[in-house]
């Protein structure tokens, strides 16, 4: 019997550590879908002016791997329904699909960390823009956990990344004692 493929997703707010978490990874991932990576190779000296080419590019990887029935990791914000409704095509699809999501103490925490990425030589976001995708991001958390076979929430505020909760097909099998204000009582959700 063939393994199920397996799509991985890394939520989280701009500067929350998701490529830093890829990273820890190593090779684990044959294919990485990130837009922020295809807009920098699409327009090396201004890698904003090609995000609406990058994401349809990433869009149009995404249904290549899922009709390929092949195995991939992505990046997103999660700050609209697509990447919600793919995970849920996904495991329609048989993938099995693991979902983590990164998350900072607070919205000037995600600010002052994009801020410290442009000095190092990253990309630049807006702190308008990463105010507003902070709220969604985390509106939207609810509905990604339940399109998740597998899903782990990670807080990444201090040196370390630390496990808040662990979630396999629904069900809670871990919850660290002590849950930061930023997950707004996503905890007494899980719990019904």
């Amino acid at each position: 019997m063939n393994k199920a493929p397996e799509f991985y997703v890394f939520a989280g707010c701009n500067g929350a550590g998701k490529s830093t978490l890829i990273e820890n990874y190593g090779q684990a991932f044959d294919v990485v879908v990130n837009p922020d990576l295809i807009a920098k190779h699409l327009n090396p000296s201004n890698p904003r002016s090609a995000d609406l080419s990058a994401g349809k590019e990433a869009i149009r990887r995404i249904r290549e791997y899922l009709n390929g029935y092949r195995s991939f990791a992505m990046e997103t914000t999660l700050t609209g329904q697509y990447v919600i409704k793919q995970m849920s095509t996904a495991r329609a699809a048989g993938f099995k699909v693991y979902f983590y999501y990164i998350g900072l103490q607070n919205v000037q925490m995600h600010i002052d960390r994009v801020k410290t990425r442009v000095l190092e030589g990253g990309h630049y976001i807006a702190p308008s823009d990463i105010i507003r995708r902070y709220a969604v991001s985390l509106r939207n958390l609810k509905g990604a956990l339940e399109q998740a076979d597998v899903a782990v929430i990670l807080d990444n505020s201090r040196d370390e990344y630390e496990v808040l909760m662990e979630i396999e097909n629904g069900q809670m099998i871990y919850k660290a004692s002590l849950l930061p204000s930023w997950l707004g009582g996503l905890d007494l959700w899980m719990e019904k």
